[in-house]
């Protein structure tokens, strides 16, 4: 009799081993379905709150650089200027910074970056005719209509050039463009 006693003992143990078995494997996928679950039902909600961008949410930077190109169509001369951006434009954007720069095109934009440009029917700043006021080289520019619009004298005297020299002064020197001006007065300095 304790033979099966002890078989009964073995067999019940045996039966219980094999049922919690069940059970614990029975709430581990539970467990892991509800986490399943929650992770989609998470991402579900992550991918309801995302917004899109446009293009027009970009806003200048304090530090950026814009260039400002004009074609002039009596001259044919291209001008580029580059300079940061006032402090009126930074944390705008692409619509507002059109709105201040009224009249040009907006070629390209970004936060640091914006490039401009437009078209003039007239004539660029940089036609010079340099000429002698008062024993000093004058400078003079020309407008649209081609008249000459004086700018100021320089600190170079003309009385120490030579006679040809201050013979074409007095004619008056055309020059384009502000690096030919800047070494043509290199030249007499």
């Amino acid at each position: 009799m304790r033979k099966w006693i002890m078989a009964i003992l073995i067999i019940g143990v045996f039966i219980l081993s094999v049922a919690s078995g069940f059970i614990v494997k029975s709430f581990l996928n539970f467990s892991e379905n509800k986490h399943q679950s929650n992770q989609a039902i998470l991402a579900d909600n992550e991918s309801k709150d995302v917004v899109d961008t446009a293009s027009s949410d970009i806003t200048v930077s304090p530090n950026a650089e814009v260039v400002l190109t004009q074609k002039y169509e009596k001259c044919g001369h291209v001008i580029s200027k580059k300079e940061l951006a006032p402090r009126e434009i930074v944390n705008l954007n692409k619509e507002k910074v059109q709105d201040y720069y009224d009249g040009w095109n907006i070629d390209e934009f970004t936060a640091n970056k914006i490039m401009l440009s437009r078209n003039n029917s007239g004539i660029c700043d940089e036609h010079y005719i340099i000429g002698e006021s008062d024993g000093y080289i004058s400078i003079s520019c020309k407008n649209d209509i081609g008249e000459y619009i004086f700018k100021g004298l320089t600190d170079i005297p003309v009385q120490y050039l030579p006679e040809d020299d201050i013979a074409q002064l007095q004619k008056g020197i055309e020059l384009v463009g502000r690096d030919s001006l800047n070494k043509f007065l290199e030249d007499y300095e």
